[in-house]
């Protein structure tokens, strides 16, 4: 809708804009939830290294999901702040956070916990930045909620989208609320009900799969057909995995208490 915005006569990306400001935003809320856990400068590497763990997964996802887009003039590696896939990014981004605790011998079912409000406020802003700049759209549709994104030629070219019939759905949109709503509820929640650690971490998850899986009939279909069913497949697991693990969290905080 407005992919370019100028800020002080300077004309920014407004999906780069949007993308450095989620991960600021996650920089500094991670850091500041860390206090408990953590003291000195891990408290402030921390979150880098888990915002390029995520980047790098988004990329490799992007890559493993269009591999004739990469080639010479553009190497996987490159930094622009372009062809990535959310996904991607939150499933490297997580393992890269279990294995830091994991070998510094640090709390990861805490930690995660720390980090689940600061990642909700960072998909809240990665998704203004993609509705922004007209990427990770919807389908064609004649609904009244359908709307046309003018700078976007190109992304309705790829969908085969007539002229006359351009409103697509903004899911972008729909998971920007969802993701604002489901934080600002587990927050809420997390403060009525005293989740195990770890508890905050797989709720969201669980919540954040369950939003992708239900968006998915909307989005956009330019992949490989193979992977209309993986993409789905993918949130399902971890969709069952996240709840199934809160489950066995919370019958063994119970079962102790019980007994």
């Amino acid at each position: 809708m407005c992919p370019v915005i100028r800020v002080f006569g300077q004309t920014f990306s407004a999906y780069l804009l949007f993308g450095g400001a989620a991960c600021a935003a996650f920089w500094i809320l991670f850091s500041h939830a860390l206090r408990r856990d953590l003291s000195g400068r891990r408290r402030f590497l921390l979150p880098p290294a888990v915002i390029l763990a995520s980047l790098l997964g988004a990329r490799l996802f992007h890559a493993a999901l269009h591999p004739t887009r990469y080639g010479p003039g553009y190497p996987i590696w490159t930094l622009r702040f372009e062809r990535l896939y959310l996904m991607g990014g939150l499933i490297l981004g997580a393992a890269v956070l279990y294995a830091v605790c994991h070998e510094a011998k640090l709390p990861f079912s805490r930690i995660s916990d720390d980090l689940t409000p600061a990642a909700g406020c960072a998909l809240v802003l990665l998704k203004v930045g993609c509705f922004l700049n007209g990427c990770c759209g919807g389908k064609p549709t004649t609904s009244p909620f359908g709307m046309v994104f003018p700078a976007r030629a190109v992304f309705y070219d790829l969908m085969h989208t007539p002229e006359e019939a351009r409103r697509v759905w903004p899911v972008q949109l729909f998971e920007c609320a969802a993701y604002l709503l489901g934080i600002a509820a587990l927050l809420l929640f997390s403060k009525k009900r005293n989740l195990p650690d770890g508890g905050r971490f797989l709720l969201y998850a669980a919540y954040v799969s369950a939003v992708r899986l239900t968006l998915h009939p909307l989005r956009e279909a330019v992949y490989p057909a193979a992977w209309k069913i993986l993409y789905p497949a993918l949130y399902g697991a971890l969709l069952a995995i996240s709840a199934v693990w809160l489950i066995l969290r919370m019958c063994r905080r119970i079962g102790p208490a019980s007994s």
